[in-house]
């Protein structure tokens, strides 16, 4: 783990956006996360992910859709990988959610 300005050991992420390019996780727990991986710039060891999204961009996003012509399905279940980013926010609520904001009053 090593190359990495940023680097997360043992923590856990709740709820959150995460983007996981230029950074390092080792033995990080993901839970109800939408996670963003756009060039592929990241190390992940030992980590767990439970209830999360991913979401390709740019060149992920493109490997995706080679992966999908290749097999004839999404090499994972990732979200929107026919189309870019997100969907449209139904709600406030839901834009605040993939921003990151945390709403205190649903604490």
């Amino acid at each position: 783990m090593t190359g990495y300005r940023v680097r997360h050991r043992n923590s856990r992420f709740q709820k959150q956006r995460i983007e996981l390019d230029g950074k390092a996780f080792e033995h990080c727990e993901f839970e109800d996360c939408i996670v963003v991986l756009e060039r592929g710039d990241t190390e992940i060891h030992g980590c767990t992910f439970k209830n999360c999204h991913l979401v390709l961009q740019g060149p992920a996003y493109t490997i995706g859709q080679i992966i999908r012509m290749f097999t004839g399905k999404s090499p994972l279940k990732v979200l929107d990988l026919d189309e870019p980013l997100f969907r449209k926010p139904q709600s406030p609520d839901e834009l605040n959610e993939l921003r990151g904001i945390k709403d205190p009053s649903k604490s």
